[in-house]
């Protein structure tokens, strides 16, 4: 049309909009609206009467129109229940047919992401101003706003999309996501919290957020700061990423692993990477995993697989770090509370590094998890005639924990052969060097404290600790605490005369509890005759 017919129109834009409700003139009046709407078009009353128009026929037209409506007000958020156009070839607005694509987008699953210059997104202000407005304007319709949202963030991204056209995006791409935006994340993260379950809209944005964090991992290879600069960037985005795995709705895994995990995989086993971020993948398929179990998922067993694999990869290097272990242990508790066989198949032994510091540190709490997580199935074997855990490696989990944590007696033996379970060697001698060293470096002999009255290596500073803290303050006590060590403490100001041995070791083991590693107590007590009772 000329630009005067143009004008013409736009200056009768109320009179065509005050026909919307005609039947027959709603479609071609929908197409025409949305080519003259402008800023100044969109009010408060023409949005809330196509929203009762929508409501009473479901038009697609109607819904295009809407979406139009969006651009200029980014707190309009559009109805969940988005129509089907009846007529497949009819000729869709670019901005429509980015909305109604996205929410079926299946972006790269490689890591390289979106290969897009890095654009700062306007979107994640336009969301926050939705988040800020949407409940003063969200119609009593019953559903939640957040459900709406999620419809409303694809569109948003559309929406920039077309806007950056000009500057020379190409149209298969989409701006990448913005790490500084993670408050977007959280407050979209409230309402899936409330729901119990990310909406299917909502999943493409996360993608995307993860193609983007590959794609700006890519570029800061090339850096002098490297993935660290990269890692501080995105850490905060990492960890609202877990938040949400914890509810992603059962879905074929092959999809999802695909589109979501295999792009996190491949950061997290990059070099330079720091243990903290790939322990963190582990965490977000562990929650994923314990959701699943407890909806019964069919895809739960590859999910499974997949989680052994990736931590596998996790632990050729050797001994794991404390984020990667605490992680390994949280993969085990949720394999163990699911009552998976693969459970068995993993083997928390407790290394010495992690369980050595002079005080109760994150070492100690992490030792304590391991001990909760094998004492829960002992119990769980004990009591389930039919388990699916192996009562047989159960058992010898439990006793190579209490022998290393409390007897050391076979401790000497793990640094000398490695340790086997189930006839498989599960740490060979080149591992279990790592241990050694660490022992040498603590000045820890074994054979000797197995003299001391916390017996074992990986107790000795603790108790040192106790005697000053709780039994002896004011004593000057050095470990390794022997029954020599303490004789001259008894008498006035001292130990009493009719304290023995078996109870002071039953007073360390409960203020270890009440430090707050209970299960540590809970397991030698079930495992070491002497410990109970008192």
């Amino acid at each position: 049309m000329l630009p005067e017919a143009i004008a013409v129109l736009r200056r009768a834009y109320g009179l065509l909009f005050a026909c919307l409700p005609e039947a027959p003139l709603c479609p071609l009046l929908c197409a025409l609206l949305c080519e003259l709407t402008e800023a100044h078009h969109v009010r408060a009353f023409r949005i809330r009467t196509l929203l009762s128009l929508y409501k009473a026929t479901h038009h697609d037209a109607l819904y295009t129109l809407l979406d139009t409506y969006a651009l200029f007000q980014p707190a309009l958020l559009l109805p969940i229940d988005e129509p089907t156009p009846k007529d497949s070839s009819r000729t869709a607005l670019p901005i429509a047919s980015w909305a109604h694509a996205l929410p079926t987008l299946v972006l790269p699953d490689t890591v390289p992401g979106l290969a897009s210059f890095h654009v700062r997104s306007r979107v994640p202000r336009l969301l926050r101003h939705a988040l800020a407005l949407s409940p003063a304007l969200e119609a009593d319709d019953g559903h939640s706003v957040g459900t709406r949202l999620a419809a409303s963030a694809g569109r948003l991204l559309a929406a920039h999309h077309i806007r950056c056209r000009g500057k020379g995006a190409a149209l298969s791409n989409l701006p990448p996501f913005d790490p500084g935006a993670c408050a977007l994340l959280d407050a979209l993260y409230l309402h899936v919290a409330q729901l119990q379950y990310v909406p299917r809209a909502l999943r493409p944005l996360l993608v995307h957020v993860v193609q983007s964090m590959g794609q700006d991992a890519l570029a800061h290879l090339t850096q002098a700061p490297g993935l660290t600069a990269w890692e501080r960037r995105w850490r905060p985005v990492i960890r609202r990423l877990v938040q949400f795995c914890a509810w992603l709705p059962p879905c074929s895994w092959d999809e999802l692993f695909g589109s979501l995990f295999r792009p996190l995989c491949h950061m997290a086993t990059m070099d330079g990477v720091s243990d903290l971020f790939s322990a963190s993948v582990l965490h977000a398929m562990v929650r994923l995993l314990e959701h699943w179990a407890d909806v019964g998922a069919p895809d739960t067993p590859k999910l499974i697989a997949c989680a052994i694999e990736f931590q596998e990869a996790l632990v050729l290097s050797g001994d794991p770090s404390l984020p990667v272990y605490a992680a390994m242990l949280e993969l085990l508790g949720a394999l163990a509370h699911a009552h998976r066989a693969q459970a068995t198949s993993l083997f928390p032994f407790p290394f010495v590094q992690l369980a050595t510091p002079p005080s109760l540190a994150g070492s100690v709490a992490t030792l304590d998890r391991a001990c909760e997580h094998v004492l829960y199935m002992r119990t769980h074997v004990l009591n389930t005639p039919n388990s699916a855990l192996q009562a047989r490696v159960v058992d010898d989990m439990a006793l190579a924990f209490a022998d290393m944590i409390w007897s050391g007696r076979a401790f000497g033996q793990f640094l000398q052969r490695g340790i086997t379970v189930d006839d498989v060697m599960v740490c060979d001698r080149s591992a279990v060097a790592v241990w050694k060293q660490a022992c040498d470096e603590q000045r820890i002999v074994p054979f000797v404290l197995v003299a001391s009255l916390s017996h074992g290596a990986l107790l000795a500073p603790l108790f040192e600790q106790f005697c000053h803290t709780a039994l002896l303050p004011g004593w000057d006590i050095r470990a390794p605490i022997t029954p020599s060590a303490l004789r001259g403490a008894r008498g006035p100001g001292g130990l009493p005369a009719h304290v023995q041995y078996p109870d002071i070791r039953r007073q360390f083991l409960h203020w270890l509890a009440t430090s707050g590693a209970p299960h540590i107590e809970a397991l030698l007590q079930a495992l070491v005759p002497s410990l109970q009772g008192g």
